[in-house]
Parts: C-alpha cells; structure tokens; sequence
C-alpha cells in the first residue's frame, strides 16, 4: 500500500470541491431554465410577457424596444392610448406584430 501525503489529501479536497461547485452552478442554472423538465420556448412563445417601452407612437404605428430590439406592436385594447416611455408587456404576437398591453 502507498502512503498518502497531506499535501495530496488537500489536493484531491481541493479539486473535488471546485468540482462540485462547478456541477451545483450547472445543475442550478439548468433548473432554474427548464424547471420541472419543461421545455424552453423560442420563437413567438419566447416574447410573451416580455416587457419593454414604447419607443413611438402615432395612430398609424406603434414602436416597442424589447430586449433591445425594435418591434412594431398594436395594443390589446384599441382605445388604449400609447406615449413615448411608457412601459409594456408583451400579451400575444400576431405574425411580426406584437400584441401589448400598458403596465401599471
């Protein structure tokens, strides 16, 4: 049987809890993604309930800044008014168009 240095015993410690803070940091950040298995959304799915701001608005078009991206939107209620600055969450897509509503 070889003997066991001290030195050693604190390297095989050493590297097997970076180890194991690295596998934690992994595990934590895919759960917290995809809990409980679920899928992540891309595409349209992705961009609802996402919040942005409206960048401008004028009765023949609405622009919103989402996740620093420029969008032509419409609102959830037509007799919502719309201004500059204002912030808005994003309720539906309607092919390149997103549907928003006013944040209180």
């Amino acid at each position: 049987m070889v003997p066991v240095t001290e030195s050693f015993l604190i390297l095989i410690i050493v590297l097997d809890t970076i180890g194991s803070l690295f596998i934690g940091a992994w595990l934590g950040r895919l759960l917290t993604r995809y809990p409980f298995g679920a899928s992540g959304f891309t595409g349209v799915e992705s961009m609802i309930n996402r919040r942005g701001e409206v960048k401008t608005a004028s009765p023949e078009r609405i622009e919103v800044v989402v996740d620093s991206q420029v969008w032509a939107a419409s609102t959830l209620d037509p007799n919502e008014k719309l201004e500059p600055g204002d912030k808005v969450i994003v309720k539906d897509v309607d092919g390149l168009k997103l549907i928003v509503q006013k944040r209180d």
